[in-house]
């Protein structure tokens, strides 16, 4: 009767360890999920500009090529509408950027790291606007 009852109350102890710990999992887990959830912010206003064509130029002091498609990240919708019609400037503008690069410029993450933003700054400045955010480069190919 006495293993009986030390066999129960074993039984009842770990009956208890696994409901308290499957319900530590479960707190735990659910709280995380809550943060990440919280953590993910979408700025609704936030919108991705495509150039229609490729940036294509050759590298000075090469006899290389360099193609890249670049995207811009716009915070404000009305300015999207200002580099359609400022399209043509905006192309030129870049393409004599790129045509001043070297490939030594473009050696590396560094070299493209500053080709981003010196056209991220040309850009803000012909549009006068801090309402473009980034510019990004969807292919960035030398040959």
């Amino acid at each position: 009767m006495i293993k009986k009852n030390i066999l129960i109350t074993i039984l009842i102890i770990l009956l208890f360890i696994i409901i308290l710990f499957a319900f530590s999992i479960f707190f735990l887990s659910y709280r995380s999920n809550l943060n990440s959830q919280e953590s993910i912010k979408i700025d609704k206003n936030i919108k991705i500009y495509s150039f229609d064509e490729p940036f294509v130029s050759n590298i000075k002091d090469s006899n290389k090529i360099l193609k890249i498609i670049i995207k811009l990240e716009i915070s404000n919708s009305r300015i999207e509408e200002v580099v359609d019609a400022k399209n043509p400037e905006i192309r030129h503008e870049i393409n004599l950027l790129l045509r001043g690069k070297t490939e030594e410029d473009l050696k590396g993450s560094e070299g493209q790291s500053m080709l981003q933003r010196e056209i991220l700054d040309l850009i803000k400045k012909l549009l006068d606007t801090e309402s473009v955010k980034n510019v990004y480069f969807d292919e960035f190919i030398i040959t």
